[in-house]
Protein backbone atom coordinates (compact mmCIF):
# COMPACT_ATOMS: atom_id res chain seq x y z
CA UNK A 1 0.00 0.00 0.00
CA UNK A 2 2.86 2.27 0.55
CA UNK A 3 2.67 2.51 -3.07
CA UNK A 4 -0.36 3.62 -3.45
CA UNK A 5 -0.02 6.91 -0.74
CA UNK A 6 2.98 7.69 -2.66
CA UNK A 7 0.85 10.62 -4.03
CA UNK A 8 0.48 11.53 -0.70
CA UNK A 9 3.12 14.40 -0.77
CA UNK A 10 2.06 15.13 -3.79
CA UNK A 11 -2.01 16.06 -2.89
CA UNK A 12 0.12 18.07 -0.14
CA UNK A 13 1.52 20.17 -2.30
CA UNK A 14 -1.62 21.16 -4.11
CA UNK A 15 -3.89 23.89 -3.88
CA UNK A 16 -6.74 22.23 -1.81
CA UNK A 17 -4.93 19.25 0.11
CA UNK A 18 -7.78 17.76 2.45
CA UNK A 19 -10.15 17.60 -1.06
CA UNK A 20 -7.41 15.64 -2.72
CA UNK A 21 -6.56 13.36 0.40
CA UNK A 22 -10.15 12.83 0.64
CA UNK A 23 -10.47 11.45 -2.94
CA UNK A 24 -7.67 9.41 -2.32
CA UNK A 25 -8.71 7.71 0.80
CA UNK A 26 -12.10 6.99 -1.05
CA UNK A 27 -10.43 5.40 -3.85
CA UNK A 28 -8.49 3.09 -1.66
CA UNK A 29 -11.62 2.49 0.37
CA UNK A 30 -12.98 1.26 -3.17
CA UNK A 31 -10.42 -1.08 -3.58
CA UNK A 32 -10.91 -2.71 -0.36
CA UNK A 33 -8.27 -1.29 1.58
CA UNK A 34 -9.12 -0.82 5.54
CA UNK A 35 -9.54 2.11 6.82
CA UNK A 36 -7.02 0.34 10.00
CA UNK A 37 -4.41 0.18 7.19
CA UNK A 38 -5.28 3.97 5.97
CA UNK A 39 -4.69 4.90 9.15
CA UNK A 40 -1.47 3.21 9.81
CA UNK A 41 -0.39 4.93 6.76
CA UNK A 42 -1.33 8.30 7.42
CA UNK A 43 -0.20 7.96 11.20
CA UNK A 44 3.37 6.71 9.30
CA UNK A 45 3.35 9.55 6.86
CA UNK A 46 2.27 11.66 9.43
CA UNK A 47 5.43 10.69 11.88
CA UNK A 48 7.86 11.21 9.47
CA UNK A 49 6.66 14.63 8.16
CA UNK A 50 8.60 17.93 9.26
CA UNK A 51 5.98 20.59 7.89
CA UNK A 52 3.20 21.02 10.56
CA UNK A 53 0.41 21.86 7.86
CA UNK A 54 1.03 18.93 6.27
CA UNK A 55 0.82 17.33 9.44
CA UNK A 56 -2.68 19.11 10.95
CA UNK A 57 -4.00 18.48 6.60
CA UNK A 58 -2.94 14.91 7.86
CA UNK A 59 -4.86 14.71 11.18
CA UNK A 60 -7.99 16.16 9.87
CA UNK A 61 -8.29 13.49 6.76
CA UNK A 62 -7.47 11.10 9.84
CA UNK A 63 -10.44 12.44 12.02
CA UNK A 64 -12.69 12.23 8.47
CA UNK A 65 -11.72 8.46 8.58
CA UNK A 66 -12.28 7.34 12.03
CA UNK A 67 -15.70 9.64 12.52
CA UNK A 68 -13.64 12.35 14.81
CA UNK A 69 -15.60 14.57 12.88
CA UNK A 70 -19.30 16.51 11.56
CA UNK A 71 -20.89 13.70 9.79
CA UNK A 72 -20.86 15.22 6.34
CA UNK A 73 -16.94 14.63 6.71
CA UNK A 74 -17.69 11.33 7.76
CA UNK A 75 -15.70 8.98 5.44
CA UNK A 76 -17.28 5.67 5.35
CA UNK A 77 -16.50 2.65 3.81
CA UNK A 78 -19.04 1.79 0.24
CA UNK A 79 -20.64 -0.73 1.83
CA UNK A 80 -21.20 1.16 5.19
CA UNK A 81 -22.15 4.44 3.87
CA UNK A 82 -24.87 5.85 6.53
CA UNK A 83 -27.30 8.71 5.52
CA UNK A 84 -27.63 11.49 7.50
CA UNK A 85 -30.69 12.88 9.03
CA UNK A 86 -29.67 16.58 9.04
CA UNK A 87 -29.84 15.77 13.05
CA UNK A 88 -33.70 15.10 12.98
CA UNK A 89 -32.93 12.18 15.60
CA UNK A 90 -31.13 14.69 17.81
CA UNK A 91 -33.75 17.38 17.87
CA UNK A 92 -36.27 14.63 18.28
CA UNK A 93 -34.48 13.43 21.72
CA UNK A 94 -33.39 16.70 23.03
CA UNK A 95 -37.52 17.38 22.36
CA UNK A 96 -38.43 13.95 24.42
CA UNK A 97 -36.16 14.70 27.30
CA UNK A 98 -37.66 18.37 27.24
CA UNK A 99 -40.88 16.48 27.57
CA UNK A 100 -39.73 14.35 30.69
CA UNK A 101 -38.36 16.57 32.11
CA UNK A 102 -41.45 18.48 32.37
CA UNK A 103 -43.41 15.65 33.19
CA UNK A 104 -41.07 15.14 36.46
CA UNK A 105 -41.23 19.42 37.26
CA UNK A 106 -44.93 18.46 37.09
CA UNK A 107 -45.32 15.31 39.27
CA UNK A 108 -42.97 16.98 41.98
CA UNK A 109 -45.30 19.64 41.71
CA UNK A 110 -48.05 17.62 42.23
CA UNK A 111 -46.41 16.11 45.35
CA UNK A 112 -45.87 19.52 46.94
CA UNK A 113 -49.56 20.12 46.22
CA UNK A 114 -50.58 17.03 48.24
CA UNK A 115 -48.19 16.80 51.17
CA UNK A 116 -49.48 20.61 52.00
CA UNK A 117 -53.04 19.47 51.38
CA UNK A 118 -52.14 16.48 53.96
CA UNK A 119 -50.45 18.97 56.59
CA UNK A 120 -53.44 21.34 56.06
CA UNK A 121 -55.97 18.92 56.88
CA UNK A 122 -53.99 17.58 59.69
CA UNK A 123 -54.17 21.18 61.47
CA UNK A 124 -57.89 21.29 60.65
CA UNK A 125 -57.98 18.49 62.96
CA UNK A 126 -55.67 19.66 65.47
CA UNK A 127 -57.24 22.57 65.93
CA UNK A 128 -61.33 21.11 65.47
CA UNK A 129 -63.52 20.57 68.11
CA UNK A 130 -64.00 17.42 67.00
CA UNK A 131 -61.03 16.08 68.28
CA UNK A 132 -61.56 15.94 71.78
CA UNK A 133 -65.15 14.25 70.84
CA UNK A 134 -63.87 11.33 68.73
CA UNK A 135 -61.91 8.09 70.60
CA UNK A 136 -58.49 6.87 69.48
CA UNK A 137 -60.11 4.50 67.05
CA UNK A 138 -61.50 7.18 65.51
CA UNK A 139 -58.96 9.64 65.22
CA UNK A 140 -56.73 6.53 63.81
CA UNK A 141 -59.38 5.62 60.79
CA UNK A 142 -59.26 9.72 60.19
CA UNK A 143 -55.54 9.82 60.41
CA UNK A 144 -55.34 6.96 58.14
CA UNK A 145 -58.00 8.28 55.50
CA UNK A 146 -56.39 11.28 55.18
CA UNK A 147 -52.83 9.71 55.32
CA UNK A 148 -54.41 7.37 52.22
CA UNK A 149 -56.51 9.61 50.38
CA UNK A 150 -55.20 8.79 46.90
CA UNK A 151 -55.60 4.93 47.63
CA UNK A 152 -58.96 5.24 48.18
CA UNK A 153 -61.92 5.53 45.57
CA UNK A 154 -64.71 6.01 47.96
CA UNK A 155 -65.50 5.47 51.73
Amino acid sequence: MSDELSVLKEALQQSRPIEKLEQIVKDLLGKGYSKESILAEFESFRERTTDENYEDVVLDVMDFITGWCSPHKCIDTPHTATLTDDNELTYFIIHQLSVIEKAIEQFHHYLEQKHFNLQEAEQLLENSRIVGKLNQRQLALLEHVLKNSHQMSSF
